[in-house]
């Protein structure tokens, strides 16, 4: 015990004593945390989660109308999912995305791939795919639509 009571920082200044025999230290001084003993639990819940049991959920203002059950995926989403899908497809990892659009009911997406690799890197053979994704982000399909060396432009 007279461990602990030397270990304690003690208060300085105005102290006031409570009924329950506890001291509190006046407001011109810096307060200490109180630790819950053992058997108490945490005061910090909210009334929700003390009711339920479960933290209340927000809706993302960036969803679409029609939420996210059923509804269409972002432009971003989208993107992530075409270049994730066409490399599994294909085995060839896009090099970079050319470019995304909405087309009425479905996604589609530009993605640049290097068809065969050459030495100097110049020399590079590189392809251009359209990749459709319906509403959800799902793959359609994919076609080739222009080849090239890099840095040769196509007219």
């Amino acid at each position: 015990m007279s461990d602990q009571a030397s270990t304690e920082e003690k208060p300085t200044g105005d102290t006031k004593a409570s009924a329950d025999g506890r001291t509190e230290q006046g407001s011109d001084e810096k307060r200490r945390p109180r630790r819950a003993a053992s058997g108490e639990s945490s005061r910090r819940t909210s009334s929700a989660e003390s009711s339920s049991g479960t933290r209340p959920t927000r809706s993302n203002p960036k969803e679409t109308k029609s939420g996210s059950a059923g509804g269409r995926v972002s432009a971003v989403q989208a993107v992530k999912k075409a270049v994730e899908q066409f490399s599994d497809l294909t085995g060839r990892a896009p090099e970079s995305v050319v470019g995304t659009r909405w087309n009425e009911d479905h996604w589609a997406v530009r993605l640049e791939v290097v068809e065969s690799r050459r030495i100097p890197d110049t020399a590079d053979l590189l392809a251009e795919y359209d990749v459709e994704l319906d509403a959800q982000g799902e793959l359609l399909s994919y076609s080739r639509k222009d080849r090239y060396v890099r840095g040769r432009p196509t007219e």
